[in-house]
């Protein structure tokens, strides 16, 4: 059972969808007094959402089924608000993985992303964002969007031997994606691989993206801006920004000689 204190007055319980079957990994999101809320529970994901500041909810809606449906260590859907519109993002697949760190992962594992224009109350068809089958199984994505209606989602990806951070990106609140681009791989061939990244909208277009890295056996967390669109020699998720490790100064001299931060990609 959720118990959201949003209010600050009184909880508002959400039951499970099925007894026995507890909800796990709620998110929220918030735009204009509106919250939208996802989880999951079982093989399903559900919304539900407030339109008085978190006072009460909607009765929770089914987004989508999945036949694996990855809900422990940070993995599960995200959502995001754009005006009525509501998106949610989940890695799913339809073959459990084995071996001792499978920890119920998808052995395919796929980043869907499904839509809604009401609010969440009907959802549209899930559409798949990893261009490579099964590259998302890893589990651990970021997704986040601006009032502009652009959105970005990061995953930690697994289509050639080691794991890289992909991105893809969308102009018109999620209608349509753009081709899969490499935000960074790491020059020791892997960042961490079981740390989920974070992704912030800075508005206008741009959002920063904070990710664990794993150089010369050191493991921080770096941090890269993105922009969706600034000139034509500027492209989304392209490392406009080198990553920045986020260490002390001491640690940062001694590990990370010369300038922290590295302009690529052309001019202003």
């Amino acid at each position: 059972m959720l118990n959201l204190f949003l209010s600050f007055l009184m909880p508002v319980l959400i039951p499970p969808a099925k007894e026995g079957t507890p909800n796990r990994m709620p998110h929220l999101a918030a735009s204009d007094g509106v919250i939208a809320l996802v989880y999951g529970s079982g093989r399903a994901i559900l919304s539900a959402h407030s339109v008085d500041r978190g006072a009460t909810f909607s009765k929770p809606v089914v987004v989508a089924e999945l036949p694996v449906l990855p809900l422990t260590r940070h993995r599960g859907p995200r959502p995001v608000l754009i005006g009525r519109t509501m998106l949610v993002s989940a890695i799913g697949g339809k073959t459990v993985a084995a071996g001792p760190h499978a920890h119920g992962l998808p052995a395919d594992g796929d980043l869907f992303v499904w839509r809604s224009e009401d609010l969440g109350k009907t959802w549209s068809e899930g559409v798949r964002i990893n261009d490579v089958p099964g590259a998302a199984r890893e589990g651990l994505h970021a997704f986040a969007a601006d009032a502009q209606g652009n959105v970005a989602v990061v995953w930690l990806d697994l289509r050639e031997t080691g794991t890289r951070l992909f991105g893809s990106y969308s102009k018109d609140a999620g209608r349509t994606w753009s081709k899969n681009v490499l935000v960074y791989q790491s020059p020791d061939g892997t960042i961490c691989q079981c740390c989920h990244p974070s992704l912030l909208a800075l508005g206008n277009g741009e959002f920063a993206v904070m990710f664990r890295n794993a150089v010369g056996g050191a493991r921080d967390m770096y941090l890269a801006r993105e922009a969706v669109e600034r000139s034509a020699a500027r492209k989304i998720l392209q490392g406009i920004i080198i990553p920045t490790p986020i260490v002390s100064d001491e640690i940062q001299r001694r590990r990370y000689p010369g300038p922290r931060l590295v302009e690529v990609c052309g001019a202003q």
